[in-house]
Formats: C-alpha cells, sequence, structure tokens
C-alpha cells in the first residue's frame, strides 16, 4: 500500500468571502488533524506539497470564451456578461484570485492521477477537490473549475476504458452526469439527497444515460432525513453490484461531507460512523482510488469527518497522541472525539425512508443495472 496526501500551504491565501459557506481552510484543517493522529506517521503515507496548473490544462474540460471570463475575474473585473457564465453570484462570486484557486485544486487533482497512473501510490486524496457542478461553459454551486471531468478526460486521452466515478455528496454531480451522459467508458454513480428537496435539480432514478451510455448513469435519490442505517443500506445494494459489473481501471471518489445531520444546506440525518464504512468499501473495491472532499459545510463536523476518511484510505485506527498533554493544543483540533455518536431515526420516520428507499432501489434493479450485465 502507498497513499499520498495532496496538500498546499497556498490554499490558505484564498477565501470566497466570510459569508460564504465554502471554506478553504478546510485544507490546513484537516491537514492538522491528520498529523495529530498520527495518520502521516506510516512509511507507505507521503504528504505531497501540489502547485497550480497552467490555465491551458483546463482546457481538457473547458470552454475558451469561459476561462477568459475567469481570468477577467481572478482580477477582481466583473462586467453584467459574467452573470451568463454562472459568476458573480451568490454562490460563486468573483474575488481576486479565483482562477489562482481553481488551477489550485485542479493542481492537486491532477497530481493525484498522474501519481495513480505512474503506480508510484495506490490512493490519494485532494481534500479541496471535487467541484462536480461546473459546466464546460459556466460556474455552478460553489464550482468554477470541474476537476473531476478534466481528470476523466485526461484518463480517457490516455486510453482507459472503464473509469469509475462514484459520488456521495449529498448534492447531485450535474456537471459530471452531464459529460458523460452518453459515454460507456464512464460510469457514473451518485448518491444523493433527492432534488425534490435540494439543489440542483437534476439526479432522479431515470436519469440513467443515452445511446452507447444507457446503464452507465446510476442515481440514487434519497429522501431528507435518511440517517446512516438508510444510507449504508441504500449503498451497498447498489455500488457491490456496479464494481462486478463494471470492473473499473480507476475509482475517482467524490467524498462530501455534507451528508451529516448537522450540515446547514442539506436535510440528510447521517453520521460520520456510516460514512467511514461507505468510504472504506470504496478504497477497496479498487486498486487505484482517488478521493476528493466535496461539500462540508458544517466544518469542524467535516475536519472530523475527511479525518476519518483519510484513516480508512490507509486501513489506520486514528490515536490521539497529544490528548491531556501540555501544549497539546498547538497540534490540531484538540479535546474532541473522531466519531460522531450514533444517530437513528424514530420508527415512522425511518419507515417512511426505507420506503422511499425500497422504491428507488426497486426501479434500478429492474431497469438500470440489468444494462450493465
Amino acid at each position: 500500500m502507498r497513499s499520498v496526501f495532496l496538500h498546499s500551504r497556498n490554499f490558505d491565501k484564498f477565501d470566497y468571502g466570510q459569508d460564504h459557506p465554502f471554506k478553504v481552510a478546510r485544507a490546513r484543517l484537516i491537514h492538522e488533524s491528520c498529523f495529530r493522529y498520527g495518520l502521516f506517521d506510516p512509511e507507505w503515507v507521503s504528504v505531497r506539497e501540489v502547485e497550480a496548473v497552467d490555465c491551458s490544462a483546463a482546457l481538457a474540460f473547458h470552454e475558451p470564451a469561459y476561462l477568459e471570463q475567469l481570468a477577467l475575474a481572478n482580477e477582481g473585473q466583473w462586467n453584467d456578461s459574467m452573470l451568463l457564465a454562472g459568476l458573480g453570484t451568490a454562490d460563486n462570486p468573483v474575488f481576486k484570485g479565483v482562477l489562482d484557486l481553481a488551477l489550485l485544486c485542479l493542481g492537486a487533482t491532477l497530481t493525484g492521477i498522474e501519481l495513480l497512473q505512474a503506480g508510484e501510490v495506490d490512493a490519494a486524496f485532494n481534500p479541496v477537490g471535487g467541484f462536480h457542478h461546473a459546466g464546460a461553459e459556466h460556474a455552478e454551486g460553489f464550482c468554477y473549475l470541474n476537476d473531476i471531468c478534466v481528470a476523466i478526460n485526461r484518463l480517457l486521452e490516455r486510453g482507459y476504458q472503464r473509469v469509475l466515478y462514484v459520488d456521495i455528496d449529498a448534492h447531485h454531480c450535474n456537471g459530471v452526469q452531464n459529460a458523460y451522459y452518453a459515454d460507456p467508458r464512464v460510469l457514473v454513480f451518485s448518491m444523493h439527497q433527492s432534488s425534490e428537496t435540494l439543489y440542483p435539480g437534476t439526479g432522479f432514478e431515470n436519469e440513467f444515460g443515452q445511446g452507447a451510455g444507457q446503464g452507465y448513469t446510476v442515481n440514487l435519490p434519497l429522501p431528507e432525513y435518511t440517517d446512516d442505517r438508510n444510507f449504508e443500506r441504500a449503498f451497498f445494494e447498489v455500488y457491490p453490484e456496479i464494481i462486478e459489473a463494471f470492473r473499473p481501471q480507476i475509482v475517482i471518489a467524490q467524498i462530501g461531507m455534507d451528508t451529516l445531520k448537522r450540515d446547514p444546506l442539506t436535510n440528510l440525518r447521517c453520521t460520520n460512523n456510516g460514512y467511514r464504512r461507505v468510504v472504506r468499501s470504496i478504497r477497496q473495491s479498487c486498486d487505484k482510488v482517488l478521493a476528493l472532499g466535496g461539500g462540508g459545510y458544517s466544518l469542524k463536523d467535516a475536519v472530523r469527518g475527511w479525518t476519518l476518511a483519510w484513516a480508512e484510505l490507509n486501513g489506520l485506527e486514528p490515536v490521539d497522541p497529544y490528548a491531556g498533554l501540555v501544549g497539546g493544543n498547538l497540534y490540531g483540533q484538540p479535546g474532541q472525539e473522531l466519531l460522531d455518536d450514533p444517530y437513528v431515526l424514530p420508527d415512522a420516520l425511518g419507515a417512511d425512508v426505507e420506503r422511499y428507499i425500497d422504491a428507488r432501489l426497486a426501479y434500478l434493479k429492474q431497469y438500470v443495472l440489468p444494462l450493465l450485465r
């Protein structure tokens, strides 16, 4: 086993804005937390300082005219036409350095892809990646450059035929789905809060690809209040069958933490206990796994969850050697358990959640998963 944690001290130079839910500070906080819990200690673990890529790398997915708009935004300039590209909204503000930040995030993801493809590592984690809403010509949902699609396109250009993208973020991965909806080389599996109750309005179970790509998009929408038991049950009813049928050469996983019950932007009721077991399964499903942070807006909870995710990617059990020591507060977030308290829905509400998920699973098993066989 060899793994790499992708990091840059330059992330701290950027900020979406004081009132914006997306906090780039997660990069430093996750790094500190993993250090505190000894998750960089094993000899097979490395931490790689990453750099921004040139804007030309984004052309693997994004349109030149959109990148020109982003370049203007990068200087703090704004004009009305940028709204057509999704720039200057509350979700995607224009600020000085916005493109520099996006290219740094993209650089981390592409570094992970290069190391995995070269066989230097088996697992890579970019906590500030996974911008699954951005389109080729526009920003959307806190996402400016779609690092996922740029990375997948790089793999396809190099001859990969079975790339599995799995997304357990609470929001549907509309940007990624749109990019590969007709492409059987990329299987997109997303498990998310239903767009009946949450942005972006896509990702229903009857969206399963078109043309040669039929069956290679698998959506499993979840109802509000889904807890660990139902989250795990839904995942394990579908994911092993996908792995068996598709046999991916590489897995790219967006492992967002906005499924947690304290997340302010979503309505699920999961804890990091179920999340941890799902991440473990993803890691075990393929010899090459790139994990990307995605969403997570209860920052302290998300940092704890991504610390556990890094532990699972390495088969490690976190231990806090600084607990109770004088000066222990200097090393990451002190005085807290990483694992959430278990949470189970009341019986009546849990039964409603089960029925909703059962109906979606039945649809997938009858109409979608058989297309992969």
